[in-house]
């Protein structure tokens, strides 16, 4: 019996579905990947209304109408007006004596006087110093406890000089006793820094530098003082000025100007002054004058300020968005409309030499200010364009370049003019009442240079 001879068999290929489909995907997720990181990506930009302030704090030197009034006696000192306060010519401003008899009968008629309204000031000043202290600036206590005593001043200074004289007259003391009165009216404060006399003519870089610099010291003190000391200063005239360094960009906005906006840095207030320029070996200074405030900022004698020159309030979009596009400049009149669409009415000559009329319609016709603006592609160069109604004619060969931005609202690039109000190295305010301009909450493309219009944005 011979041996059977085993042929072994092919085996058929059977395709398995699991894994075609596997590399159908992975086929897919590479592509995708492909198109991904090799395709550039067109970045969307949100509209929004804010404002940008690019001032920069500036500080100011104040210039007023000032003196200092000096003691003629020896001994104690002690007043009877608050500080900030308005004196007349020959009220009593202080009073001297010479063995501190007088402080002791005032301490006294202050301390039985002190009322309701008084303590209530008193929180007030306190609550005031709490909120504005700063250890950076902890040689202000010593401000605190004269605004403390200002305070009693203030609720006391209408009979204190004459409930002091029936105290005297009571004790039968006084005889080293003598009153100061005003030789000018004006405004009474008991601090010096030594700039009382200064003028323009004073003003320096070198000064303008000195802002840091604390010189202002009280001259209310329980001491005994010397003849020939300060005893107050009085401020004669309500205007006063704020000398402040410019550089050349304020110097340019502001060199057109009559009076600009100012507000102090100190407590956010602002006022509108009239402003002078002038110059001072090669730097550029400006005089802001005005007559409001000027008790508030007594004692001061350098602020912080800004202008507000540098702001604006609008529409902020960023400087890459922003593109220049050539537009035909037609007048309004030659816009007309039919069938719903908008265009223009062209004449031109036909092959036997007759002059005929059609309308040529225009998808997007842009108006900023007094004109219409159409696209370059939309007509052609000398065209001549018929106003139906007057039956003038206008021929196409202005253009003008506008600024605009790309909105893609639709999911295509639209051409949208913008107003710009404002402008710094990374954005850009522009008005929001433009024409056919944006609006918040519009989509912009951050970098169009290399879209056209009509193109869609995937």
């Amino acid at each position: 019996m011979s041996a059977r001879k085993v042929v072994p068999m092919k085996k058929r290929f059977r395709p398995n579905i699991a894994l075609f489909i596997f590399l159908m995907i992975l086929v897919y997720v590479i592509v995708l990947g492909w198109n991904y990181f090799t395709k550039e990506h067109v970045s969307i930009y949100e509209v929004n209304t804010t404002e940008i302030s690019d001032d920069s704090p500036i500080y100011g030197f104040i210039l007023r109408q000032e003196e200092v009034v000096y003691t003629e006696q020896e001994g104690y000192i002690n007043y009877y007006n608050a500080e900030g306060t308005r004196v007349g010519v020959g009220d009593v401003v202080y009073t001297v004596d010479q063995n501190g008899e007088i402080n002791n009968m005032l301490k006294q008629i202050q301390s039985e006087g002190t009322a309701s309204g008084s303590i209530s000031s008193m929180r007030e000043a306190i609550a005031s110093f709490q909120n504005s202290f700063s250890m950076a600036a902890y040689s202000r206590v010593s401000d605190f406890k004269f605004s403390l005593r200002n305070v009693i001043f203030e609720q006391s200074r209408g009979q204190l000089y004459s409930d002091l004289n029936k105290a005297i007259k009571a004790s039968g003391r006084g005889q080293n006793f003598s009153r100061v009165t005003a030789a000018k009216s004006g405004i009474i404060s008991y601090s010096v820094d030594g700039y009382e006399m200064t003028t323009q003519e004073d003003i320096t870089a070198e000064l303008m530098d000195k802002y840091g610099i604390e010189t202002r010291r009280q001259v209310q003190s329980s001491d005994r003082v010397k003849a020939g000391s300060p005893a107050y200063k009085l401020v004669t005239g309500n205007d006063w000025s704020l000398i402040v360094r410019l550089d050349d960009a304020y110097y340019n906005q502001l060199k057109e100007l009559d009076s600009v906006r100012v507000t102090i840095e100190k407590d956010d207030i602002s006022f509108n002054a009239a402003i002078s320029l002038f110059d001072r070996d090669g730097i550029h200074f400006a005089r802001l004058t005005t007559s409001r405030f000027m008790e508030r900022y007594l004692n001061d004698r350098f602020l912080e300020l800004e202008f507000h020159l540098k702001s604006a309030e609008g529409l902020k979009i960023p400087n890459s968005s922003i593109l220049t596009k050539d537009f035909y400049e037609i007048p309004p009149s030659f816009i007309t409309t039919r069938g719903g669409e908008k265009g223009v009415v062209r004449q031109s000559v036909n092959e036997a030499g007759n002059t005929v009329t059609e309308f040529a319609a225009i998808d997007n016709i842009l108006t900023v200010g007094d004109f219409c603006y159409v696209n370059t592609s939309a007509l052609r160069g000398n065209d001549v364009l018929l106003d139906e109604q007057l039956q003038g004619t206008h021929v196409v060969n202005s253009t003008k370049p506008l600024k605009g931005v790309y909105c893609v609202n639709q999911g295509f690039c639209q051409f949208c003019p913008i107003d710009v109000l404002y402008q710094n190295k990374e954005y850009t305010i522009v008005a929001d009442n433009t024409q056919g301009g944006l609006s918040a909450y519009d989509h912009i493309v951050v970098d169009p240079s290399r879209l056209q219009d009509d193109d869609f944005i995937e």
